[in-house]
């Protein structure tokens, strides 16, 4: 029992310093540029301008506020992609530090998501402006609040599982590359499934299908969400979590003389 509060208080230490390195990194990224921040939003906003010139939807059946059903899903999806990606080569890329001074090695990968995350938040504003322009109704954003909160739990727990095992697998960010666009096409965030197709059940295996489309139904069309999907985001937010954190603690012992 112990050793197991004693571990939550060093998990606690870790998301502290990990906002701290986050914010530096951030402030970082965008000093001396011209663009600044809006360099976060260029991505999203160019694959957002591209599918809606190119026609949108795949299915014959028109989507209600498309535009904010393909926005909302484009930059949750980055923010994914980001923070996994920055996260996987986060001890790697660390390894002066773990070298030379004790660090929390839990905030190294804290940081990573972190860092994408104040990224979001201005990305969610831009959200707010499209409802607003759109006359959705933009006070359901607050549902947005819980749904954040378990796809960050997933989201951290995915990127220790990557951070730890890019220490062993050189090639991890790479694949990782491969893997997470292939699974961008396979979500639909630009397409609409039918609920009998195959790819529909497929995507039940597909935490990100399950945080998206709760998202949508809840703050675009401010509808409640099927429950086996709210069972879903829930379980695969805490199997991620505990999972990846269980994966680091394991391996982080040997971190220094594997890098």
């Amino acid at each position: 029992m112990r050793s197991l509060i004693s571990y939550l208080n060093k998990i606690w230490e870790g998301v502290v310093l990990g906002l701290f390195l986050a914010k530096t990194n951030f402030k970082l990224r965008n000093e001396g540029s011209y663009l600044g921040i809006l360099w976060y939003l260029l991505e999203p906003l160019c694959f957002f301008v591209i599918i809606l010139l190119i026609g949108g939807t795949i299915n014959l059946n028109p989507v209600e506020f498309y535009p904010l059903y393909l926005f909302l899903g484009l930059i949750m999806f980055n923010f994914f992609m980001s923070s996994t990606m920055l996260a996987s080569k986060s001890i790697t890329d660390s390894s002066h530090l773990l070298k030379n001074i004790k660090i929390n090695q839990e905030s190294l990968v804290m940081s990573s998501v972190f860092q994408f995350m104040f990224s979001h938040l201005i990305e969610m504003a831009v959200f707010l402006a499209f409802m607003i322009y759109f006359e959705a109704n933009f006070l359901n954003l607050i549902f947005y609040l819980p749904i954040f909160f378990f796809f960050i739990l997933f989201v951290l727990g995915f990127s220790f599982m990557l951070a730890a095992i890019g220490v062993y697998i050189s090639d991890l960010p790479n694949i990782w590359a491969v893997l997470s666009r292939l699974l961008w096409f396979l979500t639909p965030i630009f397409y609409v499934m039918s609920p009998s197709s195959l790819y529909q059940k497929i995507n039940y295996f597909n935490p990100m299908f399950h945080f998206i489309n709760i998202s949508r139904e809840l703050i675009i069309y401010n509808n409640m969400p099927q429950p086996p999907t709210l069972f879903f985001a829930a379980f695969f937010s805490l199997l991620s979590f505990s999972a990846g954190l269980l994966i680091f603690r394991k391996l982080k012992h040997k971190f220094a003389e594997n890098i």
